[in-house]
């Protein structure tokens, strides 16, 4: 076979090019610290450290997950103990008001300071967070937790229903926070003020105190009035506009007292809890029953209050079509009555001062149990906490594991490049030397 020499000097170029391409490759992997520096070099692995990577990244958000909510539960056990720090100082007053020597100027200063610490519990259960969201209204964080009706003069709890929840892990949430509901209301209370279903409101026993402190309120110179509250969310209202579009018109009936009924009817969208309220309270009305019975915003939720006081007061919701019942959180056929004021064992009204001491008995009780409420919600936040340590452990223990595995797939043996590198420049030098032989050889030279 006959070579020419344009071709045996083509054969040393492309010798020495596919060194000096080798060479340039292995000199970037030296100074990247990585052996694929193209998808093309290895397909597989650059789908396994992309996957690595993404798991790294996905770990380091549930970390920084767990510093927020941990920075949130903190916030939330301080709140707490500060409550608890409240109640204990009314608590004391409460004991103190309870001595008879006490006149009723004595009281009155009492009730001065109980009424400061009722702002100061409101402001403890507005607590906000270092992002100005408050910790105890949930998922509606953006709202104040609790407060004060200025019809009533009572906190209601206008937060959300459903507790934000932090991703912690690939298969893990934690709550970073507890709603207001479940702490400072819904709280069991013996007081003959308590809602429909023996609870109460920690605000409203606070406010029970501070009445009776005044020598006013229920217990003492009145008796309660039935209502029936339903227990589902209706800030946003509700819609029963025709269908397609809505749910359809709804009807349910009304009873107060034994006899006065009125058939309600809603058949239109109610943007809110107010406009919804004020509707069945002009339906009311038109009835020629406002003397007797009204509806009201109970915070996110609504009820039927009857006008009349003591045992003979009654109020009762039925249905009669439609959904608002099931929506509105009541029970068909469900019902109230009035408390009278208490009497002794031959059904006389106690005296006054019988009535003050019972009443602070009862407020005694309720405080006992809203420090009970307190405490669980502490030990709960302190296993959230605890929780979210071996989290942060366990997390920890992945994102370096996982990095030893992309260490393997992608990182480049240095010392394997090292002595490559030298192999590859000795064959470059030798190629480049043989070309500079070649280039001599001619015929001409043995002429």
């Amino acid at each position: 076979m006959r070579i020419s020499t344009g071709w045996s000097q083509q054969l040393g170029v492309n010798a020495m090019l596919a060194q000096q391409a080798k060479l340039s490759k292995t000199q970037m992997q030296l100074s990247t610290g990585v052996k694929n520096l193209t998808p093309a070099d290895d397909p597989s692995a650059a789908v396994r450290t992309l996957d690595l990577q993404k798991t790294i990244e996905k770990t380091n958000q549930y970390q920084d997950n767990i510093s927020t909510a941990r920075a949130r539960l903190n916030i939330e056990e301080s709140a707490l103990d500060t409550s608890e720090n409240i109640l204990f100082r009314v608590k004391e007053l409460t004991i103190q008001a309870q001595n008879d020597t006490l006149n009723a100027n004595d009281r009155i200063s009492i009730k001065q300071e109980v009424d400061q610490l009722i702002e100061e519990l409101a402001g403890v259960a507005n607590t906000k967070n270092a992002n100005g969201e408050y910790i105890f209204s949930g998922d509606l964080s953006s709202v104040p937790a609790f407060v004060s009706d200025a019809a009533t003069g009572e906190y209601v709890y206008q937060g959300g229903f459903h507790q934000r929840t932090l991703q912690i892990g690939p298969e893990r949430q934690i709550a970073d926070g507890d709603l207001g509901f479940n702490v400072f209301e819904n709280i069991p209370s013996v007081g003959i003020d308590n809602d429909q279903d023996g609870m109460r409101s920690i605000f409203n026993t606070l406010k029970s105190l501070s009445d009776g402190l005044a020598g006013a309120g229920a217990g003492l110179s009145e008796a309660v009035p039935a209502e029936i509250t339903g227990d589902r969310f209706l800030r946003y209202g509700l819609d029963y506009s025709p269908v397609p579009a809505g749910k359809g018109e709804t009807k349910f009936k009304l009873t107060a007292d034994g006899g006065a009924s009125v058939e309600i009817t809603l058949n239109a969208a109610f943007a809110d809890l107010e406009s919804m309220v004020n509707e069945i309270n002009n339906q009311i009305s038109g009835a020629g029953l406002s003397n007797g019975m009204e509806a009201r915003s109970n915070g996110n939720r609504i009820e039927f209050v009857a006008k009349t006081e003591g045992a003979a007061s009654m109020m009762r919701i039925d249905g009669v079509a439609g959904t608002f019942l099931q929506d509105a959180g009541f029970t068909d056929g469900q019902s109230d009555t009035g408390v009278d004021l208490p009497v002794d064992a031959n059904g006389v009204v106690l005296p006054l001062n019988e009535r003050f001491h019972q009443k602070l008995d009862d407020v005694l009780t309720d405080l006992n149990s809203a420090l009970d409420r307190f405490l669980q919600a502490r030990t709960s936040v302190g296993a959230r906490l605890h929780a979210l340590d071996d989290q942060e452990t366990s997390n920890e223990k992945f994102i370096l594991d996982t990095q030893v595995a992309l260490s393997d797939t992608q990182d480049l043996d240095y010392a394997e490049a090292i002595s490559r590198f030298n192999v590859q420049q000795a064959s470059l030098q030798a190629a480049q030397q043989a070309f500079a032989r070649v280039q001599k050889l001619s015929l001409f030279n043995y002429l």
